[in-house]
């Protein structure tokens, strides 16, 4: 499996880095208020990996990190060895994760390959599927990648994309409890695009985001609204 899609700087998606993004073509999920569902999910255009380092060559002391995301990073097969070669350049990686493959997340942080993890957290579990797209989810998997990143053995985050049509005070409150003592979780703005996959969803405004955002206060140490 190779990289489908680079962004070739962002300041946007590593704080305080300047960074490039790495696309994975494929993901186990069809969340419907994906921005890539169209651009990534369905390429036919691979990148050589060769033509990526070769780029980065270029670009070491330019950029400060490589943000690996998605899609879901963590179903290559390569993504190891392909972490390993972008670290030998002395770039930072970030990985962009739904968390579903809690093994793979592990072996990463276990070999110092990571330096900053963002694992979405979609929903209460009870709204993961329908927020998702998806029948159901491997609940186990994802409690497991949640336990791991609450250990801090790496820098991380979570993050929940707020969307009117799948997220209120209820199913807030369960995804409090769902990670509750961790570091800290952003709130994101909902942005509809052409690129969704599914039309007509809406953002959650900024009073009711506010409102979540004190509803998850007392599970999560720091609670921030991105985007708003």
């Amino acid at each position: 499996m190779e990289f489908v899609a680079i962004d070739k700087m962002s300041l946007l998606d590593y704080d305080d880095m300047v960074s490039c993004i790495l696309f994975t073509p494929t993901c186990n999920y069809r969340c419907p208020f994906c921005h890539n569902g169209l651009s990534i999910l369905e390429s036919k255009t691979y990148i050589p990996f060769e033509d990526i380092i070769s780029f980065l060559k270029t670009r070491v002391g330019l950029l400060d990190a490589v943000v690996i995301s998605g899609g879901e990073p963590t179903l290559m097969k390569e993504l190891k060895e392909r972490i390993i070669e972008i670290k030998e350049l002395g770039f930072r990686i970030k990985l962009d994760t739904n968390g579903s493959n809690p093994d793979v997340l592990l072996d990463l942080i276990n070999n110092n390959l990571l330096d900053y993890v963002a694992m979405d957290i979609k929903n209460s579990l009870d709204l993961y599927p329908v927020t998702c797209g998806v029948l159901k989810i491997n609940e186990d998997n994802l409690k497991r990648s949640i336990a791991i990143l609450k250990e801090n053995k790496v820098s991380y985050e979570f993050r929940t994309t707020l969307v009117k049509e799948f997220h209120n005070e209820k199913s807030i409150k369960e995804l409090g409890e769902l990670i509750k003592g961790a570091d800290k979780i952003y709130l994101q703005k909902f942005v509809d695009r052409e690129t969704v996959i599914q039309k007509g969803l809406h953002e959650v405004e900024k009073k009711v985001a506010i409102d979540f955002k004190n509803i998850l206060l007392p599970y999560v140490n720091n609670v921030y609204l991105r985007g708003y």
